[in-house]
């Protein structure tokens, strides 16, 4: 079969299952209504720069149930997948996956930018936020992607957000302690190496910052760990052998 071929039956499954899941639907319409609400109550701008802050999550929502569930399903065992052509299909969830969260996320943007044009409030920076998150979205699906060989169910999410959950309250304790955690996550400027090293690394487990902080180091620094999980992924997917039924 040619690749072209196996991309489109890639896109028409991955379309399919997000568009059954019924737990996706609940997280997304969930994180349209806390949009909608902070909007109502505070307004437009602290709206659109909550959605830029979170949006990168439609991409890990996307990744749950990604492999290891699909794998021992049996539903690779299918004459579409025969003589190894599973991996390809399994390799292209990547692109398909991130082609969904792409889609979803630049309709709702240009849904909130289209209101900031009309009242004035928009401006140009959101653009290059949105493409930072762009990138955050990558990320958090790949990681999400590679925790799928080891969770199933959409556990892989689970441990993600509960990392991040965890990382979240260890900050408030260590507000208290003088860590200088709440400080260096606070600051518009990071003189010197070791603080842009330090908020890389907290950028590895809570990426969104790097939206907010734009800076090249941190951003060059998470492009290179999304590089580095492509590759361990492909060569997970290269080792999946489907047992014989």
């Amino acid at each position: 079969m040619p690749s072209r071929h196996q991309r489109q039956i890639a896109f028409l499954i991955g379309r399919k299952k997000a568009a059954a899941s019924r737990s996706y639907l609940v997280l997304l319409a969930g994180f349209l209504a806390l949009v909608a609400y902070v909007w109502a109550n505070d307004n437009y701008l602290d709206a659109l720069r909550f959605f830029l802050f979170l949006f990168p999550h439609i991409f890990l929502f996307l990744s749950q149930d990604m492999f290891r569930e699909e794998i021992e399903s049996g539903a690779l065992e299918n004459i579409l997948f025969l003589d190894g052509r599973f991996r390809g299909y399994l390799l292209d969830k990547n692109l398909v996956l991130g082609s969904i969260g792409l889609a979803l996320s630049a309709a709702l943007f240009i849904v909130l930018a289209v209101f900031g044009i009309a009242s004035g409030e928009f401006s140009a920076i959101f653009l290059l936020q949105f493409a930072v998150g762009t990138l955050v979205g990558v990320y958090y699906l790949l990681a999400g992607g590679l925790l799928s060989f080891f969770f199933k169910g959409g556990s892989n999410v689970l441990v993600v957000i509960l990392g991040q959950v965890l990382f979240v309250i260890g900050l408030f304790f260590s507000a208290t302690r003088r860590t200088g955690l709440i400080d260096l996550l606070t600051a518009n400027d990071f003189p010197g190496a070791a603080a842009k090293f330090k908020l890389f690394l907290l950028s590895l487990l809570l990426p969104n910052l790097a939206i907010s902080k734009r800076l090249p180091a941190v951003l060059l620094g998470l492009a290179a760990i999304a590089v580095l999980l492509w590759i361990i992924e492909r060569r997970k997917i290269a080792s999946v052998e489907i047992a014989k039924r």
